[in-house]
């Protein structure tokens, strides 16, 4: 890969040794316009992108135990790599496979059905501690929430449903642009505070979020 960049580097300098003349750089005006209509018009919500990967686990979850036979070591490294593939973690992929391996091993595990409901129930056990729900500590003002996450993961969307949901609860909200960097990221949050009609505090983009 690098080879193929340094040879393309080397005629792009040989074409411009030839005739004189700059290479010329191409205008990403248009393109900066066009990825801030995109950005706005395409974002995906939090609901989106849950569905997508809930079904695609499922579905490989589907595929893996179709015409399963013998439930022995080939198979959980099998189903290690599966869950690891999903984005499952590497320590909570650790924990399910270690409690797999200690039910076979105590004859728990003797079929693919047996399987099937012990993968369920571990998963269940290391999920159900995360649901809890957000109570904000009254005492302590302002109670502030700081979202992070990939471009995509749907934040800005996410956002807006935290400042509906404590709304309805009586308590004053208040938004603030982190994301001072990425196209129309100041505007989208812009919008979700019209929508709750709540003040968003933001500078302009590039601007330092602080």
């Amino acid at each position: 890969m690098f080879g193929f960049l340094k040879r393309k580097q080397q005629k792009s300098e040989t074409n411009q040794a030839e005739t004189g003349k700059p290479a010329i750089k191409q205008d990403t005006a248009s393109d900066d316009s066009a990825a801030i209509n995109t950005t706005t018009d395409t974002e995906h919500t939090l609901e989106d992108s849950l569905e997508k990967t809930r079904h695609g686990f499922a579905d490989s979850m589907a595929d893996f135990f179709l015409g399963k036979k013998s439930i022995d070591q080939d198979m959980l490294d099998e189903l290690e790599s599966q869950l690891l593939s999903a984005d499952v973690g590497m320590d909570a992929t650790t924990a399910i496979i270690d409690e797999l391996h200690n039910s076979i091993s105590r004859k728990a595990i003797n079929d693919e059905a047996a399987l099937h409901l012990t993968l369920a129930n571990v998963m269940k056990k290391i999920l159900q501690p995360c649901e809890q729900p957000l109570s904000p500590d009254v005492d302590k003002k302002p109670f502030v929430i700081l979202v992070v996450g990939i471009n995509g993961a749907g934040k800005t969307t996410s956002i807006g449903k935290l400042a509906h949901h404590f709304i309805q609860q009586g308590k004053s909200v208040m938004l603030a642009a982190g994301d001072t960097f990425r196209a129309a990221a100041v505007e989208q949050l812009q919008t979700w505070g019209e929508r709750n009609n709540v003040p968003v505090i933001a500078q302009g983009t590039g601007a330092d979020p602080a």
